[in-house]
């Protein structure tokens, strides 16, 4: 926020950042961050990961095609969850807007399109929560 002063010079005050926020931020910087490289990782080993769904799937429905567009998914929603932290960091709405909703997406598809724990899904759910508590603080 710019204000100026009796003398005409401009002066720049920073809102500052709630410790709270620090540590939400710091953590799913490390959370997001690790499951992005990790993502990375196996869309470079995606042939090798696909031949192994393919062998012991219990439903031999899987194809190769969807198991690279599982990785490729997955690693775009939680690199843009990590982009929207990185941005919510620098004090922006924006950031908060675009990590709810891929962090949303990401939890809707754990909850009704795989056997992933519940617990996990709740986890995504609590960032969303957590970060909205300092929507008001950001601009």
């Amino acid at each position: 926020m710019k204000e100026t002063n009796k003398e005409g010079k401009i002066t720049v005050e920073l809102s500052k950042r709630p410790f709270p926020l620090v540590l939400l931020c710091l953590f799913s910087f490390v959370f997001f961050g690790l499951i992005t490289v990790l993502f990375l990782f196996a869309l470079l080993y995606s042939g090798s990961i696909t031949d192994m769904v393919l062998r012991y799937a219990p439903d031999k429905s899987s194809s190769g095609s969807f198991v690279v567009l599982y990785i490729i998914g997955g690693l775009l929603l939680h690199a843009l969850s990590l982009a929207g932290a990185i941005i919510i960091w620098k004090m922006r709405r924006l950031g908060y807007m675009i990590f709810g909703i891929s962090s949303l997406i990401i939890s809707v598809y754990q909850l009704f399109a795989t056997q992933i724990s519940p617990f996990t899904t709740a986890f995504y759910v609590a960032f969303i929560i957590a970060f909205g508590f300092f929507y008001k603080k950001l601009d």
